[in-house]
């Protein structure tokens, strides 16, 4: 999990690899990476969440997940992902939702941003 703890990434995009493992912003909220087929997203829950104030709902080409009744990713995707392996969990303390993406088997190419 140390992993996904990194900052907001520098990166410009300009001479990135394909499987740039680098963390991006996604504005203030929240933050992705990607590692081969897997996506990773940490949103910051403040103040902390419980289960009861999370919704995330998965779709092959798209997402929407929400904190506390505020809308934090909706849209469409950079590209298409294996909805039943998709899954979400709170950090230990509660001030982090975790989404775990995994790309489609034929359409692991690194994605130029989370949402198209």
């Amino acid at each position: 999990m140390a992993d996904m703890m990194g900052g907001k990434g520098g990166g410009k995009g300009k001479g990135s690899a394909p499987d740039d493992q680098e963390e991006k912003s996604g504005g203030e909220k929240w933050f992705w990476q990607q590692k081969g087929e897997e996506i990773q997203i940490r949103i910051v829950c403040d103040p902390p969440a419980a289960k009861k104030d999370v919704s995330v709902k998965f779709k092959s080409s798209s997402i929407s997940a929400s904190v506390h009744g505020e809308s934090i990713l909706e849209g469409t995707l950079g590209g298409k992902v294996e909805v039943d392996e998709c899954t979400w969990c709170l950090n230990a303390d509660k001030t982090e939702l975790q989404i775990m993406l995994t790309q489609v088997a034929e359409k692991t190419d690194a994605w130029p941003s989370l949402m198209a």
